[in-house]
């Protein structure tokens, strides 16, 4: 499917006081189609300890591992892979070994079949949906995945902040390379239908021929339990706009390709 996939670069920003921004860009060109996408990973910083949201991709492994280590230090606390997808959790096995006290969390019972060598009980410690880790001065609360790709996939929610991790949600592509590390609200161009519908189509085939209304059910729901200010996904632009780009994103799922 992929006719020409080229890698742009690495980017990272502080996104608030304590939730940190790494990710890289992809230009991609698909079936004629060409446009960018992101592959994040969030460090969300706490009083008394911080988690890593997602791994990266294990080609920025040096530079997520630089830039953790210029906020934390070598005290990276929790490591919360949002499914074992490889743009997820590519990164685990060379982040258990660099920062050697860091605990997984979330979804971690078939683990031990990626990384036999060094999976130890003590450092993977199974999330269920509702579970609240404290970090002292923020709760994260892992949630069910409304927009996913696996059905064994976490978001999380971050108290302080008030902002929702949404690993597969809320993909929208962009054109133009300026853009890769751009909130959006500053995006040269706002992120349409057809820019959610693009990832749609190519990363969650399924959408394509599932009821879409209770997906869109679901997400009202879960906004309405959480309060959201911020929208991280893996593989979009942050959303500092919520009140505008749900209902988009709300279209591109209920539009009949």
């Amino acid at each position: 499917m992929e006719d020409d996939m080229k890698y742009v670069g690495f980017g990272a920003r502080k996104l608030t006081n304590g939730i940190h921004l790494m990710t890289g860009c992809f230009h991609l060109a698909v079936d004629g189609r060409a446009f960018h996408t992101h592959l994040s990973a969030y460090l969300v910083v706490g009083e008394s300890g911080n988690m890593l949201i997602d791994t990266g991709h294990p080609k920025d492994f040096r530079r997520i591992a630089s830039y953790i280590r210029s906020v934390v230090g070598d005290d990276l606390t929790f490591i919360f892979p949002t499914h074992e997808e490889y743009p997820h959790a590519g990164n685990l096995g060379l982040l258990l070994d660099a920062f050697p006290r860091a605990i997984v969390a979330g979804e971690t019972r078939n683990l031990h079949l990626y990384f036999p060598d060094q999976y130890v009980r003590e450092r993977f410690q199974q999330s269920d949906a509702g579970d609240v880790i404290d970090l002292g001065g923020r709760r994260i609360t892992v949630l069910p995945a409304v927009i996913r790709d696996l059905k064994a996939s976490y978001w999380a929610y971050d108290d302080f902040d008030q902002a929702l991790f949404v690993s597969d949600g809320f993909a929208f592509s962009h054109s133009d390379s300026n853009d890769c590390v751009l909130l959006s609200e500053e995006l040269s161009q706002k992120p349409t239908v057809h820019d959610a519908r693009q990832i749609l189509d190519l990363a969650l085939y399924w959408s394509r021929f599932a009821d879409n209304s209770t997906v869109v059910v679901e997400l009202r729901q879960m906004l309405n339990e959480y309060s959201t200010k911020i929208i991280c996904p893996a593989h979009g632009s942050v959303i500092t706009e919520p009140a505008r780009l749900v209902p988009v994103m709300n279209e591109a799922l209920l539009e009949r390709p």
